[in-house]
């Protein structure tokens, strides 16, 4: 991370961003561990959250083995604290109000998908990392 850039409080989303659910299988979307390694490397700090609550997204933590990088599970929420910096999800409305950056929806298992590594990419050219 570059001398002048600031830790940001970095906001996961799990369905569709994190994760493809089904009733027969949950799949974590591929590059989700690098993806948060590097950012906590960076310094920045990693919540997960999600409309399905708080401790749904605790269990998607821990199922996917991310509790490393994970700072808090929250329910997504107007008034969460902390506060988010840059969130990323795969609904555009909450981009625009965050600010962050939108994923394509996952929904079917897609191992050549490199979505997440790019958004860490994007902020490392922008010298967050």
């Amino acid at each position: 991370m570059s001398e002048s850039a600031r830790t940001l409080n970095v906001f996961f989303d799990v369905d569709h961003t994190l994760v493809y659910t089904t009733h027969e299988q949950s799949s974590l979307r591929p590059g989700a561990h690098e993806a948060m390694a590097r950012l906590k490397d960076a310094g920045h700090s990693i919540y997960v959250w999600s409309a399905g609550g708080q401790l749904y997204s605790e269990r998607t933590v821990e199922r996917f083995g991310l509790s490393e990088w994970v700072d808090g599970c929250f329910d997504k929420h107007p008034r969460v604290e902390p506060r988010p910096d840059l969130i990323i999800d795969d609904d555009w409305y909450l981009v625009e109000k965050y600010g962050g950056y939108c994923v394509s929806q996952y929904k079917e298992v897609n191992e050549s998908d490199r979505e997440l590594l790019e958004i860490v990419d994007k902020l490392a050219e922008r010298g967050d990392l």
